[in-house]
């Protein structure tokens, strides 16, 4: 009995011990690209956070192959518009929130982003837009007034210039 106890502690120890380094790394990623959890009453902060300026909003999952396309694409109109506000909304658990660090700074879409917390995600989705389904991708096109326009799916880039235009963005 002696013996197995000991086993265990030693097993629950070296468990520890190796989930101090991903702590430490998680808390590293978060000071590199800190996110800002969205709940029910987080629409008006995410829009404030814009001072009244024209912003395109992405909402987007670590798992939708479609959201990488929107990336893409966001890439290239910052590329050719470095003043483009971008603001991010992962959808992930709030567990994945180091994966989803990690993929915003690859697409360098790290400065504005929010994800989902601990809420039901049906109760957030509907906190954004009582109109969504939750399908992903979903873009959202903010004019400087607050007045928005949702887009699902992929935009194609012909609809991107034109939702950017509506929104008063020089795409």
């Amino acid at each position: 009995m002696k013996h197995s106890r000991r086993r265990l502690l030693a097993a629950m120890a070296c468990m520890l011990l190796a989930a101090g380094p991903v702590n430490a790394g998680s808390a590293k990623a978060a000071e590199a690209a800190p996110v800002n959890w969205f709940d029910s009453a987080s629409v008006p902060r995410l829009v404030a956070s814009q001072q009244g300026k024209p912003f395109v909003l992405v909402v987007w999952s670590l798992d939708c192959v479609y959201c990488r396309r929107n990336f893409e694409a966001i890439g290239k109109l910052q590329a050719r518009n470095p003043a483009l506000r971008v603001v991010t909304l992962s959808m992930d658990v709030p567990a994945a929130q180091q994966q989803v660090q990690q993929h915003l700074q690859r697409t360098r879409l790290s400065r504005n982003a929010w994800m989902f917390g601990s809420e039901m995600p049906e109760r957030l989705r509907y906190a954004l837009d009582p109109d969504w389904m939750g399908e992903t991708p979903r873009t959202y096109f903010y004019r400087a007034d607050g007045e928005r326009r949702g887009v699902s799916g992929v935009i194609s880039p012909a609809d991107w210039a034109a939702h950017l235009r509506w929104a008063g963005i020089a795409g």
